[in-house]
């Protein structure tokens, strides 16, 4: 099956699998989009239908949202602590909202795997799994377009315009704090390092990792 790029970037085989694997992060555009569709004020809709998604991976050097893990609240580091065996100076925090999930799956996705928000979908959803990160993409074996072959497009426009895109929304967190990008954020949620749950994270958590933040980004 010979996809050209337009259609590479369109279909989907409906399959729900990305949507049961992966929490689906959104991006503060996306969340005006979404709850413009559910005709919901978008207040109602991060409280409702989603959740803090915080990611942390292990740094030695300063830098973009580079934080020390002195000033980590305890209970979180010691939960960390725990899982890789050793303390750790400093960690790269990626700080994201995510949909809510109900049991294994994205909560928006109903029964024949369709998609309650699919014309106001998160572009992380449209471009799955054309989304080009060395190392990922054979992490998609699932995925009846990467069965196929498709799913190696290197070339997108949308693809290139999504990495700049996320780049930009990370730099505004790491100089405006994360509710100086997102206003009234939900005020629990999930806490992963290296892409693994290890606990929950609150709002109040993650702004006293984030007020200690070492990066030397500068616009």
């Amino acid at each position: 099956m010979k996809l050209d790029k337009k259609k590479k970037s369109r279909i989907c085989l409906a399959c729900g699998e990305c949507c049961r694997r992966y929490w689906i992060t959104i991006l503060p555009e996306e969340s005006k989009r979404i709850s413009k569709f559910l005709k919901v004020s978008e207040n109602d809709f991060l409280e409702k239908n989603c959740v803090l998604s915080v990611k942390v991976f292990p740094k030695t050097v300063p830098g973009l949202l580079t934080c020390p893990s002195t000033f980590f609240p305890k209970k979180i580091y010691k939960s960390i602590e725990k899982k890789l065996g050793f303390s750790p100076q400093s960690f790269f925090v990626l700080p994201q909202i995510a949909l809510k999930r109900n049991g294994k799956r994205c909560s928006f996705l109903l029964r024949g795997n369709s998609c309650k928000i699919y014309s106001a979908r998160p572009e992380v959803c449209k471009l799955f799994p054309f989304i080009v990160l060395p190392g990922y993409r054979e992490s998609y074996p699932f995925c009846g377009l990467y069965r196929l072959g498709e799913a190696g497009c290197k070339n997108l426009k949308e693809n290139r315009k999504q990495f700049r895109t996320v780049q930009k929304y990370f730099k505004k967190i790491d100089k405006n704090g994360f509710e100086g990008v997102w206003k009234t954020p939900p005020k629990n949620g999930r806490l992963f390092l290296n892409e693994e749950a290890v606990g929950e994270i609150s709002i109040s958590d993650l702004n006293a990792i984030l007020a200690y933040s070492n990066s030397e980004y500068s616009e």
